[in-house]
């Protein structure tokens, strides 16, 4: 994987930082870790909801927001922050329920 500039790692911590507040608006302890941009959302059972903000090959390098482990779940960009919250409480609540 190439190295990547200063100014993709700051994006990618902005973007993390952005979808860390909403998820706060929404009531929802979030951490978020200060050597990677990734944001984790303890839940009551089990492992934490952990987020990523990576850049995607197959949509031309730009960035989005991931689960751990893979799976896409929007572009990080604010038109989908909205959809990245949702994505994020139903992952906690299937996560409550199991």
């Amino acid at each position: 994987m190439a190295t990547e500039t200063t100014e993709v790692t700051e994006a990618r911590r902005l973007r993390i930082w952005a979808l860390a507040q909403s998820l706060k608006s929404h009531g929802y302890a979030v951490e978020v870790a200060e050597s990677d941009p990734l944001l984790a959302v303890p839940v009551a059972f089990g492992s934490p909801v952990v987020v990523r903000c990576d850049r995607r090959v197959i949509c031309g390098g730009e960035l989005w927001f991931t689960f751990s482990g893979g799976g896409a779940v929007a572009p990080a960009d604010d038109a989908h922050l909205a959809d990245v919250v949702v994505a994020v409480k139903g992952k906690i609540s299937s996560q409550s329920d199991g």
